[in-house]
């Protein structure tokens, strides 16, 4: 008996944390409304949203209106909450207060899953699988006429055809575990090919370019420019250069949105703008 005690002694430490996570997680469990999100959407909307994490405020009477096919980029300093702001777009944070609306729908009626279905969201380190060209980009879609056709038309979006055209297998060929065979630029065009391959509407780039040499940066920065006015585009990034064509740039500053407008009004409107532009000499 004493031998049996021990070892549930030995786990019973283990057993507090599941149960108190399992709780956590009923207590948190993500709300989806009953809404499907069917038709292209035109218009995205907040109004005075804040954001919390814990007791630390993120987001602070956040408004913002998106209309279709434009092009939105975020700067601010670390912490300002620019990539809070585009996770609670793309459907992944709750709101603690504020609206959010798509098209004028409320976001706790909307199913979240239908929205998230026409987001793409490319991170600075993305996730290349150790299997065919084809298989990461379509995620094991069937070899059928129509996916093959979305395919190629999905890398020559994202301008990785030549170096697919190029490669021993072509499409077939496999790619090392994450990526180990390719280099960085490579890897974002293949994420870029794999949210485009989705077809889906609305493109985020959270710091997509941030790790690439200037180069490769300038390169990838051609491509989403080539997508420009055909997608919604929201792009945050600390280097200025990457989001000079956007339609409007919106300025963040301790999770509140201090300036928006184009770039060479921003120069004119905000100090801490204008000072971003003339460290990085652009």
């Amino acid at each position: 008996m004493q031998s049996r005690w021990n070892k549930f002694l030995a786990v019973s430490g283990s057993l507090e944390n599941m149960t108190a996570f399992g709780k956590e997680l009923k207590a948190n469990k993500e709300v989806k409304g009953q809404e499907n999100i069917n038709q292209t959407i035109e218009n995205i909307k907040l109004s005075n949203v804040s954001f919390y994490y814990n007791d630390t405020s993120i987001l602070k009477e956040i408004s913002l209106n998106i209309t279709r096919n434009e092009t939105i980029a975020f700067v601010g300093e670390s912490g300002s909450g620019k990539t809070t702001l585009v996770n609670i777009i793309a459907g992944l944070l709750p709101l603690e207060s504020g609206e959010y609306t798509i098209d004028g729908e409320m976001i706790n009626n909307i199913n979240l899953s239908s929205l998230q279905k026409k987001v793409g969201y490319i991170t600075q380190d993305p996730v290349i699988f150790n299997d065919t060209v084809f298989n990461n980009i379509s995620f094991w879609g069937t070899d059928s006429e129509i996916n093959k056709e979305r395919f190629w038309t999905a890398v020559k979006q994202a301008a990785i055809f030549d170096f697919i055209d190029e490669l021993p297998d072509k499409e077939q060929t496999v790619l090392g575990n994450n990526g180990v065979n390719l280099s960085g630029g490579q890897r974002q065009r293949i994420s870029i090919a794999r949210e485009l391959f989705r077809e889906v509407e609305i493109l985020i780039l959270d710091e997509a370019t941030s790790a690439l040499d200037s180069e490769t940066e300038k390169a990838i920065q051609r491509n989403i420019n080539n997508l420009k006015g055909d997608y919604t585009i929201l792009i945050v990034a600390h280097r200025i250069a990457t989001i000079k064509n956007a339609d409007r740039i919106v300025v963040m500053k301790n999770g509140e949105i201090s300036h928006v407008n184009n770039f060479y009004s921003l120069i004119e409107e905000s100090k801490y703008f204008k000072k971003l532009v003339e460290l990085q000499e652009i």
